[in-house]
């Protein structure tokens, strides 16, 4: 690592000390041939991560804090970093390429109009076993806005400066904070994509993306969208579908929650999207239509639907 890092590469931890050691080792590792520090930020644990990390204390910057949440965490890396550009490599998804970091830099050193940098990636298990890949579209408003698709993913790199410009994360997201980042990062510069398998992410039955999808994620889905939409000028084409697809995909956690109300969601998807939501699937229509019967006629077949839903 150098005095003048040209990126700076941010790891929160949270009751980490299962994968922590092993991430860490990846990122010292790697052969990265641009000047980097590496920031790792332990948010209050209550387990080895302390212990664990500060093995690495030669190697990389510690920061510790009372426990208050990742996008806070987040947030104060951000504040701490010198970094030009930024890339956050979470506790459990070890850096899986240096290609990712040396490619990446490249172009966003020779054009400054780019924000973010986003990867194809792929998903493991606990074992590191690849499970599935992910290989994503071109950047477009259209997918981000309209199609509430999150494209930027693990292995994005972005500017620091122009996230710190739009107040970093926001604390007040729960569970979607990152979408609602990108969504606003998206309106000061470029985002695109950088073809080729170059992170990873760990599928933790634990995690918050997946433990708590609910009434309260469904929401924030909804909510996240429409706040970003009364803050920004978006053509009324791209209000209707973003709106139509956040209030279809908040009604499709109804299959991990039966107390979302996922048929009144569903009618508001339509009724905003005047028509049929682009993310829609027709196998999830129906279920949601048919409540209650269709959870008896498709039980069968829940466990398939789920996984469907899940790697979509």
């Amino acid at each position: 690592m150098e005095n003048e890092p040209l990126l700076t590469i941010i790891t929160p931890v949270y009751n980490g000390e299962k994968y922590i050691s092993e991430t860490i080792e990846s990122v010292i590792k790697s052969k990265i041939n641009v000047a980097y520090e590496y920031i790792v930020l332990d948010d209050g644990s209550s387990d080895l991560t302390s212990s664990i990390i500060n093995n690495y204390r030669n190697s990389i910057k510690i920061f510790t804090h009372p426990n208050m949440g990742e996008s806070a965490t987040v947030n104060r890396g951000l504040e701490n970093a010198k970094g030009d550009y930024i890339l956050i490599v979470n506790a459990d998804d070890p850096l899986l390429t240096c290609d990712l970091i040396n490619r990446a830099c490249e172009i966003l050193k020779h054009d400054s109009s780019i924000v973010a940098i986003y990867p194809d990636w792929k998903i493991i298990n606990q074992y590191g076993k690849t499970i599935q890949s992910k290989i994503l579209p071109e950047y477009s408003d259209d997918i981000l806005i309209g199609h509430c698709r999150c494209l930027p993913g693990p292995g994005t790199l972005f500017r620091r400066d122009a996230a710190i410009k739009i107040g970093g994360r926001k604390s007040r997201w729960k569970f979607v904070s990152d979408y609602d980042f990108w969504l606003r990062l998206s309106r000061l510069g470029k985002i695109i994509r950088l073809p080729g398998v170059l992170a990873q992410w760990r599928e933790n039955p634990n995690s918050t993306s997946i433990s708590s999808r609910g009434k309260d994620m469904a929401a924030e889905r909804v909510l996240v969208t429409e706040v970003f939409l009364s803050e920004n000028d978006i053509p009324i084409r791209l209000r209707r579908m973003a709106l139509g697809n956040c209030y279809y995909l908040a009604a499709r956690l109804s299959f991990f929650d039966q107390g979302i109300s996922g048929r009144s969601l569903l009618l508001k998807a339509f009724k905003h999207r005047r028509g049929w939501p682009e993310e829609a699937r027709l196998y999830v229509v129906l279920y949601l239509l048919l409540i209650p019967f269709s959870t008896i006629i498709f039980k069968p077949f829940s466990k398939l639907i789920v996984k469907m839903i899940s790697y979509k």
